[in-house]
């Protein structure tokens, strides 16, 4: 149960979301993702979310270059766009300039031409599977969370919602992520019982436990 929430995730945030069992935490992170609805106030997004969370269910003939293409999609079709935008340009189309400037600025903010290479470098570094065709039925659940985790990273989100991020990991996968989250451009919010991850990537705390403070 959350309520008197006021908390704000922005670009510059290095936030660790903090309290006991029960209070919320996950909750939170679902709200502010898109995943849950409040059942009253208001939650503002702007910009890019990528949500991981702590279990990842697979569907019916699901694979690992499923959860790939899912990632990368806004990154093609950026690059689509502005490849037809190219095309007006040559027809000499209305706005054709306008349409193309629109184009490259999203293909350039979402680094659209390395999304591919960026999710792959992940799956190495978290120690994931790399197998395009494997099943994600055929995994266990802390083999189906690196993926999902690796194609969140490599997708160029503005802002992460990360969930106990470390859970699955080894002392590979730690450092990997722990670089990874150093060098992002964007914000992050951060569930998680580990004591070392706060200390390398934490800016600011929000404590949801009434009692202390």
């Amino acid at each position: 149960m959350l309520d008197g929430i006021d908390v704000t995730v922005s670009h510059r945030s290095r936030m660790v979301v903090v309290g006991e069992n029960g209070r919320g935490k996950t909750m939170l992170l679902r709200v502010l993702s898109g995943d849950l609805a409040p059942d009253a106030g208001r939650v503002g997004r702007a910009g890019t979310v990528g949500m991981v969370h702590q279990a990842l269910g697979a569907r019916a003939g699901e694979t690992v270059g499923t959860l790939v293409a899912e990632s990368i999609r806004p990154a093609q079709q950026a690059l689509r766009a502005l490849d037809l935008a190219i095309e007006d340009l040559e027809k000499g189309e209305d706005d054709a300039d306008a349409r193309y400037t629109a184009a490259l600025e999203a293909a350039t903010r979402l680094d659209a031409w390395d999304a591919e290479r960026r999710v792959d470098i992940a799956l190495q570094g978290l120690g994931a599977c790399t197998d395009r065709d494997r099943r994600l039925a055929t995994l266990s659940v802390g083999e189906r969370y690196r993926v999902r985790l690796a194609c969140v990273l490599g997708a160029s989100h503005g802002i992460l919602l990360l969930d106990e991020p470390t859970n699955h990991l080894d002392a590979d996968g730690l450092d990997f992520l722990t670089a990874h989250l150093r060098s992002h451009p964007g914000g992050l919010a951060i569930v998680t019982h580990d004591r070392v991850l706060p200390r390398e990537v934490a800016e600011e705390f929000y404590d949801l436990d009434p009692s202390r403070g």
